[in-house]
């Protein structure tokens, strides 16, 4: 995975690239798929505007971030990942901070980036939505996902 510099990511004045680095050093401490949840949740939280429907930039490096707890944490941490990119499909971005600036790429708009990495874990979503392990719960989030991902993104309103 790639490594993220939280702190070179602009966002709004409410963003707090501390928080997010934070998040991530807590889920890789976390022992428990309830620790991992957690952590999963703050990252969440910081690289979005919930009450808002808005991402910032960070979300397009969190959105790999949920994608690998989707392929690597069952349980309540995939439940999380699952829930947060749902959440977000049609969201717009924080107006003035429509572009991640991709450290590999170059500049990217919010939803390509988000989008296109959904799109490059698409086997692991089929794989995910297939296994039947845990009771399998996580399934109809990762078939809708996958149907979303089809569907393309519709903004939120629009």
């Amino acid at each position: 995975m790639e490594q993220v510099d939280w702190g070179r990511i602009p966002g709004p004045r409410w963003y707090f690239p501390g928080a997010a680095q934070a998040a991530m050093e807590a889920l890789a401490r976390s022992v428990s798929a309830p620790q991992a949840a957690r952590a999963l949740a703050d990252l969440r939280y910081t690289v979005t505007n919930d009450h808002a429907g808005t991402l910032y930039p960070a979300a397009v490096p969190a959105t790999s971030v949920f994608l690998k707890a989707i392929d690597e944490r069952p349980g309540p941490p995939r439940q999380e990942a699952l829930n947060t990119l749902l959440d977000w499909w049609g969201w717009f971005p924080e107006p003035g901070f429509e572009i991640y600036k991709d450290p590999l790429t170059g500049p990217v708009g919010l939803v390509e980036g988000i989008m296109s990495r959904v799109q490059d874990a698409t086997d692991t979503l089929r794989r995910v939505a297939d296994d039947p392990s845990g009771g399998g719960g996580h399934r109809p989030g990762a078939k809708m996902l996958l149907a979303r991902l089809s569907e393309g993104w519709s903004e939120a309103g629009g």
